[in-house]
């Protein structure tokens, strides 16, 4: 079948290629992605990627890759909008989340809520407004998929300007909480079994999610997090990696948090630790640094982000002069498989 996908902030320097990957592996796809940003040389580093993508022996799904300068030639006749940007810049980011550190308040992430998360919000908001004006105008009927955070905040936006408007965000916070049910059968029960293996239950806002069900067969997977805890808690244990890759690693975390929240609710908390923490009393996980070390997450500083990001824009640059490999690999995403299963191509359900 033959679509047209608008990326906004088609100069993505990560979700993008995750995305574009993603739809070469899928089957039944083609025509074309029309890549629009406010940095035009990020976008057209995308399109030569894409292009080599295209000629990958692996690549079972081609699109043409199209740059435009005006958002409404972009939108017009999409059939899906993907939205994938960073509001304002590092600069601005790092008064978010660091100046507050004058205060004695921490963040360990800073994107959705606490300090940074408001002003993330303000500077994000006006922003979705004006893509959802543009997108009521051009291409009323298309599906939008938001990536960007703050993303509860980013999609109601889209909502309040345009009610009609078919949007939902894409965020891979519950993934993990799976794996880390997936580590608990493993380790308690010996069963080894995948997140796809496993039904759960989700609900709550973005970065705050809560699992009220969980079940592998007949398993119920949540009652095992109380045996978990007292074997594990001390020391924490990250379901991804290694077990101490928080002690290394800025994004893991030893699922302490996860676990304590479980002890005062009787729910498993989904997101990261990082996440969680700045979703309740600071006085509880992120009252100084000597307390985010003992629950064994991390700060994500700034400065982190940016060399971060100079890297994959180093990258991107190798990938689109074609000195640096393009491997295509399925990544966990899924917003390709919520894409087909509203094509009607298959069915996805949603753990």
């Amino acid at each position: 079948m033959n679509i047209k996908i608008a990326y906004l902030g088609g100069g993505s320097k990560m979700w993008a290629r995750v995305f574009m990957n993603d739809l070469a592996l899928s089957t039944d796809l083609g025509g074309e992605i029309g890549l629009y940003d406010i940095d035009i040389e990020a976008a057209v580093r995308n399109q030569k990627i894409g292009e080599r993508i295209n000629l990958d022996p692996a690549c079972k799904s081609k699109f043409n890759y199209v740059v435009y300068p005006q958002i409404e030639d972009c939108l017009k006749d999409a059939d899906f909008i993907v939205i994938s940007i960073l509001p304002g810049t590092f600069k601005e980011m790092e008064s978010d989340v660091h100046a507050p550190e004058k205060l004695g308040i921490w963040q360990s992430v800073g994107d959705t809520a606490g300090p940074g998360g408001v002003l993330r919000a303000m500077r994000t908001v006006p922003i979705y407004e004006y893509f959802a004006k543009k997108i009521k105008e051009c291409a009323p009927n298309a599906w939008v998929i938001n990536f960007t955070n703050p993303m509860s905040i980013c999609v109601q936006t889209l909502y309040d300007v345009f009610p009609e408007i078919k949007a939902f965000g894409c965020c891979h916070e519950v993934f993990h909480a799976q794996e880390f049910l997936c580590l608990c059968l493993k380790k308690l029960k010996g069963i080894k079994a995948t997140r796809k293996d496993i039904y759960t239950d989700a609900s709550g806002v973005n970065h705050f999610t809560w699992i009220t069900e969980a079940k592998y067969k007949d398993q119920d997977l949540l009652s095992l997090v109380p045996e978990f805890a007292k074997l594990y808690y001390d020391k924490g244990y990250y379901e991804g990696g290694s077990r101490y890759q928080f002690k290394t690693d800025t994004f893991a975390y030893g699922n302490k948090i996860k676990m304590d929240l479980y002890r005062k609710y009787h729910t498993l908390a989904a997101a990261g630790d990082r996440h969680l923490a700045e979703f309740v009393s600071r006085t509880w996980y992120l009252k100084n640094k000597a307390t985010v070390k003992r629950y064994a997450f991390g700060l994500t500083t700034v400065a982190y982000r940016e060399k971060e990001q100079a890297a994959k824009i180093a990258e991107s640059i190798e990938m689109a002069n074609g000195t640096k490999p393009i491997v295509l690999e399925k990544s966990t995403e899924e917003a390709v498989d919520l894409m087909k299963a509203i094509l009607g191509y298959k069915s996805v359900i949603l753990f």
